[in-house]
């Protein structure tokens, strides 16, 4: 498989590509050791350096509620359990990208976390994929970083992997990834560390509709996403630094998403979505929301 940068090659490969289920299952990681230790992007401290103080019990409400709003809409949730020293292990979605091998066997690709207070959680989540009949992959020792799904997102419906260059995840991961899942792969450089994960500045919602922040993007990558969706919603800066991009639509029709983005979520409901409405504010003082804080089971 192959990197596809040629915008005009981006709607055709889409059509190609095989089917990809939808979202029946997530991880999400229990959120006991919680913190914010140490400042590893821009939205960690405040203006003056002051590194923000999660209210823990507001946290651990918060995160209930995000599990049983899967679980209303029939999304299964498998709970992992972190370690003393691991602060950021709630943010699931980057130690590693899970797919099916050829074989429709699950697969995950481990990362290669740029933060040495990160890299340490990879090894807890590789032993729950093992356990779990998951076969794992890696990427050669000197290819990082990766940071899995935070900069890997599947396209809806089809095995296709919309992949962010930045911060987070080097170019050169990206042809190893393709050649592993044997999906195309269709970077996307970002160029704003302010959304230093693609997550944090798409969101595939359904095979046609995304939400994306414009000023994230590079030229060619917005030439890329445009060739790609139907219906590309540009987010207002409000709505950005209100972390609305890094939403989660596991069935096509529900987004789950921080609360407060007001012309985030009538842009929505004007185009049929259901939306469902949570906070986040203490994960948002870490860099996360909804997407950063699962990973999706296959």
């Amino acid at each position: 498989m192959r990197l596809i940068t040629d915008p005009a090659a981006v709607r055709p490969t889409l059509n190609a590509a095989p089917e990809r289920p939808p979202c029946k299952a997530v991880l999400m990681a229990d959120p006991a050791h919680f913190r914010v230790e140490s400042a590893i992007n821009p939205w960690m401290a405040d203006a003056s350096g002051r590194l923000n103080v999660v209210d823990q019990p507001r946290a651990r409400a918060q995160w209930n509620a995000l599990k049983v709003a899967y679980e209303t809409l029939g999304v299964k949730v498998e709970v992992i359990q972190g370690k003393p020293g691991l602060p950021d292990f709630c943010f699931c979605a980057n130690q590693a990208v899970t797919f099916r091998d050829a074989a429709g066997k699950p697969a995950a690709i481990l990362s290669h976390m740029r933060s040495e207070t990160r890299a340490p959680e990879v090894p807890v989540f590789e032993a729950w994929y093992r356990d779990h009949g998951y076969a794992l992959h890696r990427l050669p020792p000197d290819v990082k970083p990766f940071e899995g799904t935070g900069d890997a997102i599947w396209h809806h419906g089809r095995r296709v992997i919309w992949g962010g260059v930045g911060p987070r995840t080097g170019k050169d991961a990206w042809d190893h990834v393709a050649r592993i899942t044997g999906a195309p792969v269709i970077p996307l450089t970002l160029v704003d560390p302010r959304y230093y994960h693609l997550d944090t500045a798409l969101a595939v919602l359904n095979r046609g509709t995304a939400l994306y922040i414009p000023g994230a993007f590079d030229d060619a990558s917005r030439d890329r996403l445009r060739r790609g969706f139907d219906d590309l919603i540009a987010l207002s800066d409000t709505d950005a630094a209100n972390f609305a991009c890094n939403a989660h639509c596991p069935d096509d029709r529900n987004v789950l998403l921080h609360e407060g983005s007001q012309a985030t979520v009538s842009a929505l409901v004007r185009r049929g979505f259901g939306v469902i409405e949570l906070d986040t504010g203490e994960f948002m003082k870490s860099g996360g929301s909804v997407f950063c804080l699962k990973q999706e089971l296959v």
